[in-house]
C-alpha cells in the first residue's frame, strides 16, 4: 500500500510539472513547424510518453478505487468537454488527428480526476506542490537568464530580446508565468510550511520579474486583472483599487507609445488574423472544423494580407474563443461556458468551508484563471487550453476543496484545525478519501 501511495504521488507530481511544458509537444504536430523548439522529435515523444505513463497510473488507481463512476462535479465537467470535442472530432476536416486529441484530454482526465480524489492523503498536496514551483523556479530564472545572456542567441532573435525561457516564443512563457505566480501567491499567503511559503515567495518575486521581462501585453493585462480578482476576493479592497488605479495608468501611458520589444506591424496582423478567425467560426457554426484543424481551413478563407500559410499566424486564431469556437463551434462553447459555470458554483459553495490555507489557494489558482480569461482575447488556442492547462489546473482547486483537512498546514496544527469542515456531497463520506 505504501508503494502503490509513494507511486500515485510520483505520478501526480510528474504530469502536472510536465504538463507546463506541453508547448514542446509541438514537434509530434501535425501542423507546420513553428517557433523555438528545445526538443525535437525524440524529445516530445519521450515528454508524451512520461506524461501517457503517469496518467496510466493515475487510471489504474482509479479503477482499483472504483472512483471512475462516483459522481462529482469534476466527472461532469470533463464529461462536457471532452464530449463536445468528441463530437467535433467526428465531424471535423481530420477525424483522426481530432480523436488523438481527444485521448490526450482523457488522459488529462485520469490525472483530473485521480488528484481531486487523493489531494488531501498524507504527501500528496506538498510534494506537487514542492515540485511544481521548484521545476517552475528553474523554468523562470532560465528565462530571465536567456534576456541577461542572450542565449541561446536564436531564440532571442525571433523573440525580439524578450524572454522566453524554455518555451516556443515569449508569450507561451507569459501563459505559463500568469499561471505560476497566481498559483505560487496561493501557496504563499496560505501554507504554513517554512519551505513552501519561501518556495511561493520567491516564485511571485523572480515569476513577476520574468513577467514584465515577456512584454507580453496580453499577459500583463491578464496579470492585473488576476491581482485584482486576489486582492478583492482575499478582502483587500484597497489594494484592489490600487491595482485598478495603476493598471489603468500603465494602459494610458502604453496608448502614448508603443510597447518595446514588439514588430510594429504586429498590432495590424493580429486584426487579420481576428478576422480569419471569425470567418472560419461562422462557416463551421455547430461544430467547427474539428480540434487542431484551424490551420487545414485556414488557406482557403485567408484574407487580403493574411499571415502566410505555414506561419504562426495562420495555425489559430490568437484568441482563445474565436479559437474555440472555429475548432468546436457553438457546441464547443456551450460546453467551455457550461463547465466553468459549473467550476464557480463549486467554489462559491464549498470555498467558505475549507481551512485558510486551501482557501489561499484555490484563490491562487481562480485568479490565474481570470488572468487568462482576460489574456486569452488576444492568444492562445482554445481546445490546447482545455486540454493541458483548464483540466489539471481545475483539478488543483478542486482538490483542494475536495475535502476535510488542511494538506498545507504544518504538522504541529491543532486537530480541529487539522480536520477542518466536510466538504463531502451530501449523504457522502467526504468524497471518499482516506487520510
Amino acid at each position: 500500500m505504501i508503494a502503490q501511495a509513494s507511486l500515485l504521488t510520483a505520478a501526480l507530481a510528474l504530469y502536472f510539472v510536465g504538463v507546463q511544458f506541453y508547448a514542446s509537444l509541438a514537434a509530434l504536430s501535425p501542423t507546420p513547424p513553428v517557433g523555438f523548439a528545445f526538443l525535437g522529435r525524440a524529445g516530445a515523444g519521450v515528454l508524451a510518453g512520461l506524461l501517457a505513463l503517469s496518467a496510466l497510473v493515475c487510471a489504474a488507481m482509479l479503477v482499483r478505487e472504483g472512483a471512475l463512476r462516483a459522481p462529482s462535479p469534476s466527472r461532469t465537467i470533463l464529461a462536457v468537454w471532452i464530449g463536445a470535442a468528441f463530437v467535433s472530432a467526428l465531424f471535423g476536416l481530420d477525424p483522426l488527428s481530432g480523436v488523438q486529441v481527444v485521448a490526450t484530454m482523457v488522459l488529462a482526465a485520469f490525472f483530473h480526476l485521480a488528484l481531486v480524489r487523493a489531494f488531501h492523503r498524507p504527501g500528496v498536496a506538498e510534494t506537487l506542490l514542492l515540485t511544481y514551483l521548484a521545476a517552475g523556479l528553474i523554468a523562470t530564472v532560465l528565462g530571465i537568464g536567456m534576456v541577461l545572456t542572450h542565449v541561446p542567441a536564436g531564440l532571442y532573435a525571433v523573440a525580439h530580446g524578450r524572454a522566453a525561457g524554455l518555451f516556443l516564443n515569449a508569450n507561451q512563457f507569459a501563459e505559463f508565468l500568469d499561471l505560476f505566480v497566481f498559483v505560487a501567491l496561493g501557496v504563499a499567503a496560505g501554507a504554513r510550511g517554512l519551505l513552501l511559503r519561501r518556495l511561493g515567495v520567491a516564485g511571485v518575486a523572480l515569476g513577476s520579474c520574468a513577467l514584465v521581462l515577456t512584454f507580453s501585453r496580453e499577459a500583463l493585462a491578464g496579470a492585473a486583472a488576476g491581482a485584482m480578482f486576489f486582492a478583492f476576493a482575499r478582502g483587500r479592497s484597497r489594494t484592489g483599487l490600487a491595482l485598478a488605479a495603476g493598471t489603468a495608468l500603465a494602459a494610458a501611458l502604453l496608448l502614448l507609445r508603443p510597447f518595446p520589444h514588439h514588430d510594429p506591424s504586429d498590432s495590424f496582423s493580429r486584426l487579420r488574423t481576428l478576422e480569419s478567425g471569425l470567418r472560419v467560426a461562422s462557416l463551421f457554426p455547430l461544430t467547427g472544423v474539428g480540434p487542431v484543424s484551424y490551420w487545414r481551413v485556414y488557406p482557403a478563407i485567408r484574407t487580403v494580407n493574411g499571415a502566410e500559410p505555414g506561419t504562426f499566424g495562420a495555425l489559430h486564431p490568437h484568441d482563445v474563443y474565436l479559437s474555440l469556437a472555429g475548432e468546436l463551434g457553438l457546441a464547443g462553447l456551450a460546453a467551455a461556458a457550461y463547465g466553468w459555470v459549473r467550476f464557480g458554483g463549486v467554489v462559491r459553495r464549498r470555498l467558505p468551508l475549507v481551512p485558510p490555507p486551501e482557501r489561499a489557494l484555490v484563490l491562487g489558482v481562480c485568479a490565474a484563471f481570470v488572468a487568462l480569461a482576460v489574456s486569452g482575447v488576444l492568444d492562445t488556442v482554445g481546445i490546447v487550453q482545455m486540454t493541458f492547462v483548464w483540466i489539471p489546473y481545475a483539478a488543483l482547486a478542486l482538490g483542494a476543496l475536495a475535502e476535510r483537512g488542511s494538506a498545507l498546514a504544518e504538522r504541529g496544527s491543532a486537530p480541529a484545525e487539522r480536520e477542518g469542515l466536510g466538504l463531502g456531497e451530501p449523504g457522502s463520506p467526504a468524497n471518499g478519501l482516506s487520510r
